[in-house]
């Protein structure tokens, strides 16, 4: 797998080939095929796939394909959907006319 091309593509491919090995009566244990597909993750998914590497269970070669693709998309970022968090007290930093408002004191 290659880091330029989109990663479900590269799974699609690899889903294919798998398909065409079945076709011609070559039979692969699961685990194999899907220890297969983690080795060949791209360089820039290192830690994940140290990650997968060491779980106590072994996942299915859909169970994995589902685990990267759920991996594969953007973390939202914390403020994303939020209003901008800075721009809440603008208004006590906005004065008409560039100056300063005068308080009056109550009582004597």
């Amino acid at each position: 797998m290659i880091e330029d091309k989109d990663i479900k593509i590269q799974i699609n491919e690899y889903h294919k080939l798998l398909e065409d090995i079945k076709a011609e009566n070559i039979l692969l244990p699961d685990e194999f095929v899907s220890e297969l597909l983690i080795e060949k993750l791209p360089s820039s998914w290192t830690n994940y796939k140290q990650q997968l590497k060491h779980r106590h269970k072994q996942m299915t070669l859909q169970e994995l394909i589902t685990h990267i693709m759920v991996e594969d998309k953007p973390a939202l970022k914390r403020y994303e959907n939020k209003p901008d968090h800075k721009r809440k007290n603008n208004f006590r930093n906005s004065h008409p006319n560039g100056s300063n408002p005068v308080f009056k004191k109550k009582g004597n």
